[in-house]
This record gives C-alpha cells, structure tokens and sequence, in this order.
C-alpha cells in the first residue's frame, strides 16, 4: 500500500513537469487563443432548509381569592333634597328714605328728603319735602322755594285707589327795573316781593286688569287752590276719565273729562269751564301703525265768547322702511290750550298783570324720522308747520313788571326739530337736543322772549359706580324783548331791546362713599354769563352748590 502511494506521487510530479515544459514551448512560439471557448457556470448546490421553530407552552396560572369576614359598623348622612328654582325668591332690600344736605355761594342753603314705606302688597305710603333760597349777589334778587307733600296708596285684588296732597311756596322778587328798587329801599320792599301759596290735590282709582278684553279705566279728581299776595286766586277743579279696551281686534282709547277754573282778582270773578272728548283708534302692525280719532273742546267763560266748539282731527301714520332701524312718520293735529295763573307763573313768575286768553292751534302738520343707527344710537327728527291763534308772549310793563300779551291773529309757527342720544349700558349716556323756531306773526311785530334756537347737551359717565359725572349745556338764540311805551312808534307801543343768545354750561360730581352714603357737587353757569330770561331780569353769575346725601 506504502509503495502504491509513492508510485501516484512520482507519476503526479512527472506530469507536472511535463506540463510546465509545453507550456514553455507554447509562449516561445506564441499565444493561441481559441476563440470557441464558451465559459459555463456550473449550477450552485441549495441545501433546502425548512424552519421548524419550537411552539412555546404557556401555562395559565390560577389564582385563588379570600375575602375577609369583617362587619363595619356606619353612621347614615341625610341630605335634603332642595327643589329647582328659576332664581332667588327672595326681592331685593329696597332703599326707601333719603335725605340731602347742600349748601352754596350766595348763602344757599338746601334741604331735601323722601320718607317712603317699605315694600307691602296693600299699601305704599310717603312724604317728600324741600327747602331752596339764595340771597342772591344784588338787591332783591333773592327767591325762596319750599314744598311738602304726601302720598298714599292703597292696592285691592284688582284696582288701585291713590291720593296725593301738596303744598308748595315761591317767592320771588321783581328786581327788573334799577329805579323801582331805589323807589322802595327805603319804604316797603315788600312791594316788590311776589308770594304764590299753592295747595294741590288729587285722587285717583284705576283698575289692574292686565288682559285687552276687559275695559281699562282710570279716573283722577283733582283740585288746586293758586293765590299771590296781590289779592289774585284761583279755583281749578277737574274731573277726567281715560278709558282703553280692544274691539274687534282693534284698540280703542279715550280721555274725556271737564275742568272748572274760577279766577278772583279783587271782587271780580272770571268763571271759566272746558270740557274734552278725545278718542283714539290705534292700528299696528310689523311694517306700519296708524292713529286716528279727533280732539275735541267745548269752551266756556263768563265773558260770553262765542266761539265755543273747537273740534280737530288727529290722524298719524308710520312706515317702518328698515324695522327697528329707520321709520317715516307723518301726521295731522290741533289743539285748545287754557292759560291759566298756574300756567303762567310756572313759565315767568316775574309776571304781576294777568290777562287770560287761550292759545288755539287750529291745524299742525308734520312729519319725521326715527331709529336707532346702533345699538345705544337712537335720532328723531321732526318738521312742523302749524296755524296758532292767540299764542302767548311776555313783555314789560310800565312799572317794570311782566305781564302777558297774546297775537289776536293767526301766527304760522315753524319748527325743526333733531334729537339724537347714545348710551352704553349704565357707563355712558350722551344726549343732544335742538329746536329751531320761525315765527310768522299777524298782529305783534316781534314774537317776544321767544328764542329762534334751543339746544341742550346732557352727559352722564359713570366710574365704576363711584364717581357719576354730569355736563349740561344750554344754548338759548337771540330773541327781542319789549318794554311797554306808547310813544316808542312800535304799533304794539312797546321799545325792543336785544337778547342777546348765551350759552349756560353746568357741571355736576357725585362721589359714592358706600350705598348710603354720597357727596355731591354742583357747579352752574361755568362762563358766569349774566344773560337775560326776560327784559332786565338776568340771572345769577356762577354758583356752586355742595352736600352730602344718606340713603337707608
């Protein structure tokens, strides 16, 4: 077997030299190439592999579970349940009494107080009184102003019975003329002093039917007792109605009622009585609304006129072009208004000559528009034209006193008027009032103490309900004046004399301490302008008033 071996291993050896010496010959010779040759690749040998993973056992293991055998003893807790409600049952605490405390330059003391009682279903029940003089920074410019009343009301299941009773004192001093004053500073100044005492009361029943199906009424008795210290009274009772209830789908309304008047001026006695009858019919819907009826006043005096019956339709429509937004309105109406001495004084209480004649306003028409451009933003502007017989004027007598004059004929009046107000919430309010007059007369030559031009601007601004902070300003235009001279060569024997416009500006500051307590100051006439109300009777420059005010 050895030899074998050796014999392959020789013979291998002998081939492999053989090999290496052709080879030789072959590169001596030269390189052949046989360009036949096709290279293969012999097929690769795959060992197919099939995986065979193990499955993993798992074993669920088994719980056991023991509870204890333990009792404790508990104590229950009961909660009531409480019902639902919509909010709190329960009326908020009402403020019903205040006093205020003031006082001012030109020695100004005021005093004012409200008494009311608390919250009641069957009655409400109060008083209110209040004290206002000023001695004033020239002679006999001072006034006094004092006034108490009562009230009380009582409330049954379905109507309400009220009555209220006032007494209230002016005096006022006719300081217009720089001579008069002289004449009496040395003898009774008492002369000049004009004193109104007025008692006033009033009844009242209404019924509180809240449906349009049951007639709605209230009726008001009321009675007034005016005098001076000149020997001048009068008597005014008067007894009205007014009535609502829907018929046919349609809402009815009426006020009718007479009133008596009895003017006393030493022993003489003018007895005059009107009587009313004004009825409505009222049409709305979404787009529109439409008010129809008429006034009517029967009239009579002791001076036997013979104009009695005054009758005037009243007609109004309105178109609503964005709703809410901006509606057209326009309308026809008249009316007859009774001058009386209330009346009178309550405009000028300067005036110490009475004549009464009433002021007719035989046909007004008008129209107007109104909305809101925002929210808080709301304009009304109206344009009237309108026919007035006997209207009322005031000019100076010759003892320097004012009396009333009226135009005999027809005066047109016309009249622009443009509103416009904003407000946001309780923070802020602007308001802006304008009115501009043309006067066309018929017997007067100029429309006395009238103004051409009015404005008012009211503010109000709120701080955080501690400061409220108030600004009013007045514009009153130029008017004409007359004191009464027959030779002055004016047809109605009266010299005018220029009024000159002014402006009035008013700043008012109230400083909340606590809910009861506040403090106020008020400061009028900022630009000290002593314009004139009427002829020779300016008023005062700058005043201040200050105070405090309690509430409980």
């Amino acid at each position: 077997m050895k030899t074998i071996k050796i014999y392959i291993v020789v013979t291998f050896f002998i081939l492999k030299s053989l090999q290496v010496s052709a080879q030789k010959d072959s590169l001596d010779d030269g390189l052949t190439v046989n360009i036949k040759y096709v290279p293969t690749l012999s097929e690769s040998i795959k060992i197919p592999v099939n995986p065979n993973p193990e499955q993993p056992v798992s074993t669920k293991p088994v719980f056991t579970y023991k509870v204890p055998d333990l009792n404790t003893e508990t104590t229950p807790t009961i909660y009531t349940i409480k019902p639902i409600s919509l909010g709190n049952a329960l009326l908020p605490k009402l403020r019903n009494n205040y006093f205020r405390f003031g006082f001012g330059n030109y020695t100004t003391p005021m005093v004012e107080g409200y008494i009311n009682s608390v919250r009641n279903k069957t009655w409400n029940n109060g008083v209110f009184f209040k004290h206002l003089s000023s001695q004033g920074d020239r002679d006999f410019n001072n006034f006094s102003n004092n006034t108490l009343a009562l009230h009380s009301k009582k409330f049954f299941n379905n109507s309400a019975f009220s009555t209220s009773a006032m007494y209230h004192r002016n005096v006022v001093y006719n300081y217009g003329s720089t001579n008069l004053i002289k004449d009496f500073k040395t003898n009774n100044a008492d002369t000049l002093k004009n004193i109104y005492n007025l008692f006033d009361l009033n009844l009242s029943f209404e019924n509180l039917k809240v449906d349009t199906v049951h007639l709605q009424y209230k009726f008001d008795l009321n009675y007034y007792y005016l005098s001076n210290n000149f020997s001048f009274a009068e008597h005014n009772f008067k007894l009205a109605g007014n009535f609502s209830k829907v018929i046919s789908n349609m809402p009815f309304t009426l006020h009718t009622g007479i009133n008596s008047i009895s003017n006393i001026i030493t022993q003489n006695v003018l007895q005059r009585t009107a009587f009313v009858f004004n009825p409505r019919l009222n049409l709305s819907d979404e787009m529109y609304y439409i008010n129809l009826g008429f006034n009517y006043t029967y009239f009579a005096d002791s001076l036997n006129e013979t104009d009695r019956s005054h009758f005037y339709p009243v007609a109004e429509a309105a178109y609503h072009v964005v709703p809410k937004k901006f509606t057209v309105l326009g309308g026809i109406l008249g009316n007859y208004s009774i001058n009386n001495f209330r009346t009178i004084n309550t405009e000028n209480p300067f005036v110490r000559n009475y004549n009464f004649k009433n002021t007719n306003n035989q046909f007004e028409m008008y129209v107007g528009l109104k909305g809101h451009i925002t929210n808080g933003l709301n304009y009304n502007i109206k344009g009237s034209i309108a026919n007035i017989k006997d209207l009322l004027f005031f000019v100076q007598d010759s003892n320097s006193f004012q009396k009333p004059i009226y135009d005999d004929g027809t005066v047109t009046l016309t009249t622009l008027s443009a509103d416009i107000s904003y407000q946001i919430g309780d923070k802020w309010r602007v308001a802006l009032f304008s009115k501009f007059y043309n006067y066309s007369l018929s017997k007067l030559q100029f429309a006395y103490s009238r103004p051409n031009t009015e404005v008012k601007l009211n503010t109000t601004y709120n701080i955080g309900d501690k400061f409220i902070l108030r600004a009013d300003v007045f514009y009153i235009g130029e008017r004409i004046g007359g004191i009464t001279n027959p030779t002055s060569g004016n047809k109605d024997n009266l010299s005018e004399i220029k009024l000159n416009p002014f402006v009035d500006l008013n700043l008012g500051i109230d400083y909340r301490y606590n809910k009861n307590v506040s403090v106020f100051i008020n400061l009028n006439n900022m630009a000290a302008a002593r314009y004139m109300r009427f002829v020779n009777y300016d008023v005062y420059g700058f005043n201040g008033l200050g105070g405090v005010t309690l509430t409980f």
